[in-house]
């Protein structure tokens, strides 16, 4: 008989363990990754995670557990669980899964994908702007629900990965679950129907069909804030790249030179403008001095909107 605990994982006869509920199994996770130790010469993140299936917890990992820099997702699906179906379970992860890896390294949001599980349970995004939000992204076009921790324990995990943050210092505007969420009230409607919540996030409220019985079509309150600030920061790409570029041209046109230490921030930020580019398609990018101003209101109409404020919103 498998034995039911409030601190799932594998029990001392090797057997998995029975999860008694979603709390339980991020604690397991968060635990796990408060085991990581770094690689020599450089700050890892704490990462935990564990595949769940029907409330059996199956296996479960920490970055680094069985060779140093191992992603706690390959240990879990490619060394403890590698040929077990896993088809409909459920992965926890402290840390959302990477979109890339060198080549011939597999990213751990196709490793995901590849052993068609369900749903993911994510403690925190990415850090790094760069990349963050594009793990969750991937596995949401490939149909696996993204959840995410209660949000003490985000808070818990954030506290636990502070020196890795301390890495990718915030930029543009950031906002947490709890402040991308509007809540239902009032229920009902402008027209005195439900609202609710579409499958993009936005608050509707929903019509019936005249044609069809039965059948009800979103009308649009409000865009979730994620959307809005999703473009925020879309937008926010757009401005430094274009700040970037008349770096640049400084730099080489002999008006600016490099200071002493400048040159591992210049090879950074080309790096950073060639994503933008991939992102956006070079020929997308660069505004004359009226494009250039409509940016800029756009930018600061949306930071009012998620109750912020850009200092630089007329900079044109």
């Amino acid at each position: 008989m498998k034995k039911t605990t409030n601190q799932p994982g594998i029990n001392t006869e090797g057997k998995p363990e029975v999860a008694s509920d979603d709390r339980a199994i991020m604690r397991l996770a968060i635990d796990l990754s408060a085991k990581c130790v770094s690689e020599a010469g450089k700050v890892s993140p704490k990462v935990g995670a564990v595949v769940v299936r029907d409330g059996v917890v199956l296996a479960s990992a920490f970055r680094g557990e069985l060779k140093a820099g191992e992603h706690a997702e390959y240990t879990l699906l490619e060394r403890k669980l590698q040929g077990v179906d896993l088809k409909g379970a459920t992965l926890y992860s402290t840390l959302e899964p990477c979109t890339h890896r060198n080549h011939p390294k597999v990213s751990c949001t196709d490793r995901v994908i590849d052993r068609k599980l369900k749903r993911v349970v994510i403690g925190t995004l990415d850090p790094n702007q760069m990349i963050r939000g594009l793990g969750e992204l991937r596995l949401q076009d490939a149909g696996i629900e993204i959840t995410r921790f209660d949000p003490d324990l985000v808070l818990e995990l954030r506290d636990l990965n502070r020196e890795f943050s301390a890495l990718h210092p915030v930029r543009g505007i950031q906002r947490d679950a709890l402040q991308t969420r509007e809540p239902l009230k009032p229920e009902v409607g402008p027209n005195g129907l439900r609202i609710g919540y579409n499958s993009e996030g936005d608050k509707v409220e929903w019509i019936p069909s005249d044609e069809e019985e039965g059948e009800f079509w979103p009308m649009l309150l409000r865009r979730n804030d994620a959307a809005i600030l999703r473009e925020y920061n879309d937008l926010w790409d757009k401005v430094w790249w274009n700040r970037h570029q008349n770096w640049i041209y400084k730099l080489e046109n002999g008006i600016e030179k490099l200071r002493a230490g400048q040159e591992e921030l210049l090879a950074t930020a080309k790096k950073a403008a060639r994503r933008i580019e991939r992102k956006f398609g070079k020929k997308n990018l660069g505004w004359d001095d009226f494009e250039w101003g409509l940016l800029s209101g756009r930018m600061s109409a949306l930071s009012w909107v998620l109750g912020a404020e850009w200092n630089e919103s007329l900079d044109t």
